[in-house]
């Protein structure tokens, strides 16, 4: 009953709409779920939820593995409906098979998405499926439909939402089932419509990116196999329900749209193979589990294992063996830049500064922009007692992504360390407040407005933040 009851909730608020500044091809004539949850509304509902989450829950921070997965994500998106999408996409670390989404064009995907999928087509038709919630606008239409709710009780939905992502099942439910019980069996058909509509229109996307779709039934059908012989149904299964006749309605969509050729994505085994080492809490396990993958897989798989095997030796802080399994793989393919980023990641780890930024930097001539390698060398900056060079790294950055908590983090260090204490105090700030903890923020604003006296135009944008952090903390929807 507790699990049914959980399928059911879920299922009902695990969808998200439309991020706002949307283009429009035609006149609006009027939407009828703009009545209910504008998208400026969606968004800000969102984003709340999103600190809330991150408070909650363990945020994977890997910048390769988020780099990673943002680019999967745009790169399906671009093909989508959606016209200048504004996501906000995190990783969640936990080895649980589950995605997930909210209104205002937030994604999330577990990092056990990556370990139990067959293939990268197999992943960006989860992603492709959460799209389609965006692009359909299904959470305020949902709603709109049922004419029983308001904002209000979405908000309060969200937040057991978050509950229950964070690893408190039964509380969540609870939440959830306590803000209105009547609406979760009025909504049933309506959520197996739209979970079809974006079955559908995530196919599309996926054929229109050129990839395969016959993906999509395939993983659908390797978690009901799961299921049947684990007893307990993968967390994807609780929050988007999948039929017989579900499975049947894809496979048989998919047998009528273009097949391309399938080949093994490189990128995709990387970083599935980073995540498993990072999960390996014995280093013998791991060590068994990628020689396994070295003898049965294609040839882009065993460089895959190879580059696992290098992770799980760092991880376990063999340091030496690596670097030389590091060296190999770059001896053999010197285009792929995750081979570099891992040396820089050993010497890192060793305290080896000099080789670490040697290493970023190199990345850096080829890729001038690249997330990763940017984080790298500004952490072996910090680490090496020269924050007056992490500065100029992160702050672009920051440009780029105000929403990242590790990145603002990072920038309080150098900010401190170089001796801006305003500056440093309105990083821990924001670093606060994107984890959901507003007092906590505020009360590093402030403490940034005192250290910005005579300082006119820093101290006026750090007021103007402050003001805009208390009016998004206290905002009620």
């Amino acid at each position: 009953m507790i699990r049914a009851m959980h399928a059911l909730i879920l299922s009902l608020v695990v969808v998200l709409a439309a991020p706002p500044g949307r283009a429009q091809d035609l006149p609006d004539l009027g939407d009828p779920a703009a009545a209910l949850l504008s998208t400026d509304q969606e968004y800000r509902l969102g984003r709340s939820w999103l600190r809330s989450l991150r408070g909650k829950t363990p945020i994977m921070t890997d910048p390769l593995v988020q780099d990673y997965v943002e680019s999967l994500v745009y790169r399906l998106a671009s093909f989508s409906d959606l016209h200048e999408p504004n996501l906000s996409i995190v990783v969640i670390n936990s080895h649980a098979i589950n995605a997930f989404a909210v209104p205002g064009g937030v994604i999330g995907l577990n990092a056990g998405l990556f370990l139990n999928a067959g293939s990268m087509d197999e992943v960006a038709s989860v992603v492709a499926h959460e799209i389609a919630h965006v692009s359909q606008r299904h959470f305020t239409r949902r709603y709109v439909d049922s004419q029983r709710t308001n904002i209000a009780m979405l908000a309060a939905m969200l937040a057991s939402i978050a509950v229950a992502v964070a690893g408190d099942a039964q509380a969540g439910m609870a939440g959830m089932a306590a803000t209105q019980a009547g609406v979760i069996q009025s909504q049933l058909a309506y959520s197996r419509h739209h979970e079809r509509e974006a079955d559908r229109v995530g196919m599309q996307t996926l054929v229109s990116a050129g990839l395969d779709p016959n993906a999509m039934p395939r993983f659908f059908e390797r978690l009901v196999e799961q299921q049947q012989f684990a007893g307990d149904p993968p967390e994807f299964l609780l929050t988007h329900p999948v039929t017989e006749s579900r499975v049947a309605d894809s496979r048989a969509r998919a047998r009528n749209l273009p097949h391309p050729k399938q080949e093994t994505s490189l990128p995709f085994e990387l970083v599935r193979s980073r995540i498993q080492a990072s999960f390996f809490d014995d280093y013998q396990r791991a060590e068994a589990y990628f020689q396994k993958r070295l003898k049965n897989g294609d040839a882009r798989q065993q460089e895959a294992a190879r580059y696992g095997l290098a992770m799980s030796a760092l991880y376990d802080k063999k340091y030496d063996l690596a670097r030389r399994r590091l060296e190999q793989l770059r001896q053999q393919d010197r285009t792929e830049l995750w081979y570099p980023l891992g040396l820089a990641e050993v010497a890192l780890a060793e305290g080896d500064y000099p080789r670490a930024i040697e290493m970023a930097q190199w990345v850096q001539k080829i890729n001038p922009e690249g997330y990763p390698s940017s984080v790298l060398l500004a952490r072996a900056y910090l680490y090496s007692k020269q924050p007056k060079k992490a500065v100029p790294i992160l702050e672009p950055l920051l440009r780029q992504r105000p929403d990242d908590p590790m990145l603002w983090s990072m920038a309080a260090d150098a900010w401190g360390n170089s001796g801006e204490l305003a500056r440093a105090h309105r990083g821990r700030a924001e670093y606060a407040f994107l984890r959901g903890r507003d007092r906590e923020a505020k009360q590093q604003m402030q403490f940034a407005l005192k250290e910005a006296s005579g300082q006119f135009a820093l101290r006026s944008a750090l007021n103007a933040r402050l003001k805009e952090m208390e009016r998004l903390s206290e905002e009620e929807f």
